[in-house]
């Protein structure tokens, strides 16, 4: 008999020390991850700071530069009322046009999301199925979007080429249920 105390430890007591050795790793893994994380947030936060004093700067230069235009045109010889109502009749003409421009773009948003509801009724509709017939639901196909190296979609027109039938693990037909799964 061994003296080495790692050898006389139990089953269950090797199992506890590594369920508290992957934890720990766990635990460090989030550290690391929380801590490389925080330093780019801070980086982000000052970067957005600085574009939004940037943002309020531009937003405030913009009376100036409307103003001197105004003014230019007042060097230029147009009375000084002209040219501020020149320069203003000009501001909302642009406000006009990007407002029509907002309206027809909000006009073309559908915020139903049919992808969303489409796969949810299929989901219900296979849970039903499954309900109603346990073991014989066949799972349904991987959608075009999660099918890497495949064909993004077939044309309607062209002919289906059957698959040859392959057998399962268990030696039947892939779409017939396997009778010792439900047992």
């Amino acid at each position: 008999m061994s003296t080495d105390p790692r050898q006389e430890r139990t089953l269950g007591q090797l199992v506890a020390s590594a369920t508290q050795d992957i934890s720990a790793l766990v635990r460090s893994e989030i550290a690391l991850a929380k801590a490389e994380v925080s330093v780019q947030v801070k980086k982000a936060g000052v970067g957005g700071g600085l574009l939004a004093g940037a943002a309020v700067i531009v937003f405030y230069s913009v009376y100036f530069l409307f103003t001197t235009i105004a003014e230019g045109l007042q060097a230029a010889g147009v009375p000084r009322w002209a040219s501020f109502l020149i320069v203003t009749v000009f501001m909302l003409l642009v406000a006009a046009v990007l407002g029509y421009l907002g309206v027809r773009k909000m006009k073309t948003v559908d915020p139903t999301p049919a992808k969303t509801i489409a796969e949810a009724q299929g989901t219900i509709e296979a849970i039903k199925s499954a309900v109603e017939h346990p073991g014989t639901t066949v799972p349904a196909p991987r959608p075009e979007w999660d099918r890497p190296g495949l064909p993004a979609a077939v044309p309607a027109d062209a002919p289906a080429t059957p698959a040859a039938p392959t057998s399962s693990s268990n030696g039947t037909a892939p779409g017939t249920p396997d009778p010792s799964r439900d047992a």
